[in-house]
């Protein structure tokens, strides 16, 4: 799947779809458009704070189906950002009770949240189950028999 075709699955074909699998290709070429996108928002708040809010839903429908395309549910999704909600949570009450201690545990916490989002990065590197699971087919495989049948 090129960086266009990409985009156009994620923003327009499947913006709130989490049916189906999305491949390797799908998921790092929307996300390093996201990337390019909040860093040029970055600049300008307003733009940012847009843009930022209507690449939310995208970004979580495509690591739902990447997972799905791993074998996994996108539950797995919901541990690191629980984890990163508590700590934050934690970090607020140490500020309110002028804690340094637990406003330190807090930022602890939240490190951990970072790691379980590092952890499913890295698991996204890795290719999806052969064939057809028990989310659907190969997302790939509908990409070459595309190109078999134009051919």
């Amino acid at each position: 799947m090129t960086f266009v075709e990409s985009i156009k699955t994620c923003l327009m074909q499947k913006y709130f779809s989490i049916q189906g699998r999305a491949s390797r290709s799908e998921y790092w070429w929307f996300i390093l458009l996201c990337y390019i996108l909040n860093f040029i928002g970055n600049f300008i708040p307003l733009i940012g704070i847009v843009i930022a809010l209507g690449l939310i839903v995208p970004s979580i429908t495509v690591c739902i189906r990447r997972c799905h395309d791993l074998g996994r549910s996108g539950k797995i999704l919901f541990a690191p950002a629980l984890v990163f909600l508590v700590g934050t949570l934690i970090m607020i009450l140490g500020i309110y009770l002028q804690s340094t201690g637990l406003l330190y545990f807090g930022i602890f916490v939240v490190s951990i949240g970072g790691l379980g989002t590092i952890a499913l990065n890295i698991y996204f590197i890795f290719p999806g189950t052969q064939g057809p699971n028990k989310y659907g087919e190969k997302p790939y495989e509908f990409v070459e028999n595309k190109a078999a049948v134009n051919a």
